[in-house]
């Protein structure tokens, strides 16, 4: 999940599209932002398989059945029955079928993305299947796929501090992912150094501080949106929480809470408050942003002396704190 509050979909529904790009376009985005799916597009003869294809993969359960290919035979045909052998090959044999695969429909590269993404959160794949199945993303299309991929490779990258995997990733996707990369090197250089400050406000006193990390009374910085929350989860010991706004509209370095900052800060002490809970508010987006600290959920681990130890960010980030 972005950092960037989630867009709200059209107030009204968009024609049907007439080409097959912009309805594959329309698709993979109601479904990355958890959207309805868009209306049914006017295609005819091979783009409208083609969705067909790009539907059943968008719908199908990657851990029960496989996605129904639409087509009767030729490259496409070819292509989709290799993606349904490869989903339901022992572990041994996928990263042989990966190389072999072909991604030219956007069905298959969406269907590949859904069914790794799946069995990575549930540990299935050991590090060098889950780097065989990013990398085959990386050479995808459509474009958002790709980017999925890049995310998912980088978030794992730092979680692992692995820096060869970093620059492998850098030549893999090359000068267009230039300025997400440069966001998780920026993170890479805070590893093994003292925590940065950051401004935030106490819940749900909502008194604000300036503060390292290291001074909040924790050895773990669960940050994450209490909207995505519900309800409040239960942090261990030695956690504490940074709820992000979801405007993320404040300057970072402005002293009081006004605007859409300040009723969103209001509205959690409230809710904190009714609950016994505390945490702490931060409503500037550009702080984070800074850092390189751009998808949600983010679990930072202190050392001894405060230290950053491990970050973990987004797809490598823990479902819970």
């Amino acid at each position: 999940m972005p950092l960037l509050p989630q867009p709200s979909p059209p107030a009204l529904i968009a024609p049907a599209p007439a080409r097959y790009a912009e309805a594959e376009t329309a698709l993979l985005e109601a479904l990355d932002w958890g959207w309805e799916q868009p209306a049914a597009p006017k295609l005819k003869g091979p783009a409208a398989l083609d969705y067909h294809w790009l539907q059943a993969a968008a719908s199908f359960d990657p851990d029960h059945g496989l996605p129904t290919s639409p087509y009767a035979g030729g490259a496409a045909a070819r292509e989709a029955q290799a993606l349904r052998s490869l989903l339901r090959s022992p572990l041994e044999q996928v990263p042989g079928r990966l190389k072999a695969l072909t991604l030219r429909q956007g069905g298959t590269s969406l269907a590949l993305w859904r069914w790794g993404q799946r069995r990575v959160r549930e540990g299935a794949f050991p590090p060098p299947l889950r780097r065989a199945w990013e990398d085959c993303l990386l050479a995808a299309r459509p474009g958002l796929l790709r980017g999925n991929a890049l995310r998912h490779a980088l978030c794992w990258a730092l979680a692992e501090q692995d820096e060869a995997r970093l620059a492998a990733i850098r030549v893999r996707a090359g000068q267009d992912a230039a300025e997400t990369i440069q966001g998780f090197q920026r993170l890479f250089g805070l590893l093994g150094g003292p925590s940065p400050d950051l401004r935030l406000w106490s819940l749900p006193e909502l008194s604000y501080r300036d503060a390292p990390l290291d001074q909040l009374g924790a050895s773990r910085i669960w940050i994450y949106p209490a909207a995505e929350a519900d309800p409040l989860p239960a942090l261990p010991a030695g956690t504490t929480w940074i709820i992000p706004s979801p405007s993320g509209s404040q300057d970072e370095r402005d002293a009081s809470l006004t605007g859409a900052t300040l009723t969103e800060g209001q509205a959690l002490a409230d809710r904190l408050r009714a609950a016994g809970r505390s945490a702490h508010f931060a409503p500037s987006r550009r702080a984070f942003e800074q850092l390189g600290l751009v998808w949600f959920p983010i679990l930072i681990e202190l050392d001894s002396r405060g230290n950053l130890q491990a970050i973990r960010m987004g797809d490598a980030g823990p479902r819970q704190p």
